[in-house]
């Protein structure tokens, strides 16, 4: 089965290929092509809490966007929303991961097949997979 060398290098990274690690390259792909890779000029809050296998989605997020904890780029919160919320000037852009692949993955992801499902998650079409919603300093505005 061939994999990615994106995948086999976020692998050697995290130290394995499962499925919440590619969603989080799949977000971050989707947080680059709206906001584009200038170090710096995104925050990204990880709406996924701290502990595996959910973190795993903020390693994803660090390899695939120019924002880590380490360049205070990143922020990893408690909450296990399985989401991403991403600020560049006036615009948020939410990423979530929906609902029916989350459960998926819960109930019938195991350690033996992990490296499956990582690699039907890879291979998505991003609408399957992702909620995607962006949100404007205007529009907020306008809401209230």
């Amino acid at each position: 089965m061939h994999i990615p060398e994106e995948l086999t290098r976020a692998a050697e990274f995290h130290t394995h290929l499962g499925p919440f690690l590619v969603v989080g390259l799949r977000i971050g792909g989707v947080v680059v092509r709206e906001f584009g890779d200038e170090p710096f000029t995104t925050k990204i809050r990880v709406l996924t809490g701290r502990k595996p296998p959910y973190s795993c989605l903020a390693d994803g997020i660090q390899l695939s966007t120019p924002c880590t904890t380490g360049n205070g780029g990143m922020e990893v919160t408690v909450e296990r929303k399985m989401a991403v919320e991403a600020t560049k000037c006036d615009r948020t852009l939410s990423v979530t991961l929906r609902r029916e692949v989350f459960d998926r993955i819960e109930n019938e992801c195991s350690e033996d097949d992990q490296h499956a499902f990582a690699l039907e998650i890879w291979a998505m079409p991003e609408k399957e997979l992702l909620v995607v919603e962006e949100r404007s300093a205007a529009t907020e505005e306008a809401d209230r």
